[in-house]
């Protein structure tokens, strides 16, 4: 038998697209967007590997999706279905198109084609079940502060939360170096390790493995550590996420909704160990810079 994929459906009105991108992005489930302008409708598509991770899925879209009625939100949800993993492949691959981030970073998928310009650092995905492809402001948010620190001396790394590894990618194509990266989810590090060989890194070039970030303990501290992950989890890790950085080294937190980050900010700057040196808000999301004293 083929290899399954399991998905549900959520719609809603097209007008309310943004906000509800926001709001089930703040779960920390990924998910595919498309509208139907026919039916003034936009379509919230969500995979999963197994029958059972779809139903988890679900049961916590449903509940959200109670939490948010007050404001409006009265999705409509379909039953769970399975498709082929090679029919899923093919009906994405016209979602993804290429991506200028920066003045020097570019995202592509593996199947279209690009010439770089001199200069230009290219990272080459194939998102897999991991959903990770550069479009998401907090994803371009990190990239661009990787760029704007490389270019100087060596940088070490730690990618927390890795996704499909377009962080490590795209730091490992800019000096940064040694790198290192975790994610909680299989299909995260599958799909990293897949794009690692992609941009024609070797397995020992990116220490990659998959962890809880409550329990990775890494053998070393880093000058940059890049956390693009939901604020609770940003929250309730504060401490291992500080200790992971090297005095006078930096802490990128990025996947913080704006109305949430000046509590966030609170808690990291009680630790008394950190300051601010940047922070930027695009759309619904801000992310920051905090250096460690």
């Amino acid at each position: 038998m083929k290899e399954l994929l399991y998905y549900f459906e959520i719609f809603e009105d097209q007008e309310k697209t943004e906000i509800l991108n926001e709001l089930l992005s703040s779960l920390g489930i990924d998910f595919c967007i498309k509208t139907e302008a026919d039916k003034n409708i936009s379509v919230f598509t969500f995979y999963a590997p197994t029958l059972e991770e779809a139903k988890n899925k679900l049961d916590t879209v449903l509940g959200a999706i109670k939490d948010w009625q007050p404001i409006g939100i009265n999705m409509k949800s379909g039953k769970i279905q399975s498709l082929k993993k090679e029919d899923w492949t093919e009906t994405w691959k016209k979602f993804f198109k290429i991506q200028h981030i920066s003045k020097k970073t570019v995202i592509k998928a593996s199947w279209l084609n690009y010439t770089p310009k001199p200069g230009e650092v290219v990272v080459e995905i194939d998102p897999g079940m991991s959903f990770g492809t550069g479009s998401h402001e907090t994803t371009q948010y990190c990239l661009k502060i990787l760029e704007n620190y490389s270019g100087g001396k060596q940088l070490s790394l730690l990618d927390a939360g890795c996704g499909s590894g377009i962080l490590s990618i795209a730091a490992y194509k800019l000096g940064y170096s040694p790198i290192f990266a975790f994610d909680y989810d299989e299909e995260s590090v599958v799909a990293s390790k897949e794009n690692f060989k992609r941009n024609r890194i070797n397995n020992n070039r990116i220490n990659l493995c998959r962890a809880d970030i409550s329990e990775y303990s890494p053998d070393k501290s880093f000058d940059f550590v890049v956390a693009n992950i939901i604020s609770s989890v940003l929250h309730s890790n504060r401490d291992n996420l500080i200790s992971w950085i090297k005095k006078g080294g930096c802490l990128v937190l990025a996947g913080t909704l704006k109305t949430e980050f000046d509590a966030l900010k609170e808690h990291f700057m009680n630790s008394g160990q950190l300051i601010e040196v940047n922070h930027y808000t695009e759309k619904e999301w801000t992310g920051a810079v905090f250096k460690k004293n």
